[in-house]
């Protein structure tokens, strides 16, 4: 069994803040955190780390960060020969400050331009492809070239042009921004009837199975007629940098292991928790083993 993750790599540096940032001012942030970032590249390096075998289709530059993100994907086990490096382009940044209150984050990312570029394949046909919305070109040659793999989408915001994707991914694991951005209608956790008119909605888009992330209000699934509802595991959020990423990786990895819907969303519910009580995103990335400890800990009913 195998995955591909195909979208953004880039490098994350993070400033822990224990004060609200005010424009025009100056702080002193004693801390800083470096580490590769990206939802493609994240969930390619969990994936590896857990054990699966795992290529990622992103673009770099030839420069320092690049070179660390290459070395920390390869740490992990991610094969990188489908990386295209570009020495005429900049690696993808990102600044990052987390208010220490609460554990929320604000991203400022650099992205790379938007280009078509001449993919090397990896040497193995995924099971599994995992996309962000990044790269959408070879997006949709990895689609036409592997038709047996099952295909899944960390959709964080919803882009019209993205439109061909979305409706041809098996799984739709989105952000509740984007549920929003698209449906119009706000999910109200006490009204079961906006969970009905967002999925209505959502179906027009993509008729396959989908599941929207709503942070610490957990997660909400249609199977059949039928609307679920998996709370969030309660735990002291540090820094939720990633964590979206990180659950994607989790959902990623369960599929290629064959696991039920209902049991995929809770591994990823959990690994997800965990991630968030560490600074850095992929620095907060939990092995295999302390997944299924937190499981045992908290009692969860999971086959895993």
């Amino acid at each position: 069994m195998s995955i591909l993750s195909i979208g953004q790599a880039v490098y994350d540096i993070t400033f822990p803040a224990d004060t609200p940032i005010v424009e025009n001012q100056k702080y002193r942030i004693p801390q800083r955190i470096e580490c590769m970032g990206g939802p493609a590249a994240n969930a390619a390096y969990l994936c590896a780390l857990w054990g699966s075998k795992t290529s990622l289709i992103a673009r770099i530059g030839e420069d320092l960060f690049g070179q660390k993100i290459i070395s920390q994907l390869e740490a992990a086990g991610v094969a990188t020969a489908s990386l295209k490096i570009d020495n005429q382009l900049a690696t993808s940044i990102s600044c990052i400050i987390v208010n220490q209150q609460n554990g929320h984050r604000t991203i400022l990312n650099n992205p790379l331009p938007q280009e078509d570029f001449e993919i090397n394949w990896p040497d193995h046909s995924p099971d599994v492809i995992l996309i962000d919305g990044h790269e959408k070109e070879s997006i949709l040659k990895a689609v036409e070239r592997y038709p047996q793999a099952i295909t899944l989408m960390d959709a964080g915001t919803f882009k019209p042009e993205l439109l061909e994707v979305i409706e041809a991914v098996d799984y739709l694991v989105c952000s509740k921004d984007f549920a929003y951005q698209y449906s119009g209608v706000t999910i109200d956790m006490n009204d079961e009837q906006t969970w009905q008119e967002t999925f209505s909605k959502l179906k027009e888009i993509n008729s396959n199975t989908i599941v929207i992330t709503l942070g610490s209000d957990g997660t909400i699934y249609k199977k059949g007629e039928n609307i679920y509802h998996i709370p969030a595991f309660i735990t002291e959020a540090v820094d939720t940098t990633g964590a979206g990423d990180i659950f994607h990786g989790a959902f990623a990895y369960c599929l290629d292991n064959n696991y039920s819907l209902e049991d995929t969303i809770l591994i990823s519910s959990l690994t997800s928790s965990i991630s968030v009580e560490t600074l850095g995103g992929q620095l907060s990335i939990p092995t295999l083993e302390s997944v299924r400890n937190r499981k045992i800990e908290r009692g969860v009913k999971i086959k895993f």
